[in-house]
């Protein structure tokens, strides 16, 4: 589904400009000149604007196509730290949360 989504998007782009382009009808080069600005526009607006679309898709391609890919150990290493911090964050903001509230009414507590 995120190969579908991402792709419509760029197609998407794409059409729009390139007929913003042939709007603009600069005689015999309309046609290459709106291919060559749809192609770019939509490539850096996907690649801009929509990167965690780009990602999911590219895991999607490389799972469909079969790839196995193996993390590098300090690539694991980073992900496991990054985790930790993650829980440890989350951890401090549900007990300063407690604290404002107090025990007394866990009706209110904020839930994640």
């Amino acid at each position: 589904m995120a190969v579908l989504k991402y792709s419509l998007l760029r197609l998407g782009v794409f059409a729009a400009v390139f007929f913003a382009c042939l709007y603009l009808d600069l005689g015999q080069f309309t046609v290459p000149f709106a291919m060559i600005c749809g192609v770019v526009i939509s490539w850096a607006v996907g690649y801009l604007f929509f990167n965690s679309w780009r990602v999911a898709a590219g895991e999607q391609l490389a799972r469909r196509l079969g790839s196995k890919r193996k993390l590098a150990e300090s690539e694991a290493d980073d992900n496991a730290a990054e985790d930790e911090l993650a829980e440890e964050f989350h951890r401090a903001q549900e007990t300063a949360a407690e604290d404002r509230l107090g025990p007394e009414n866990p009706q209110q507590r904020p839930s994640r």
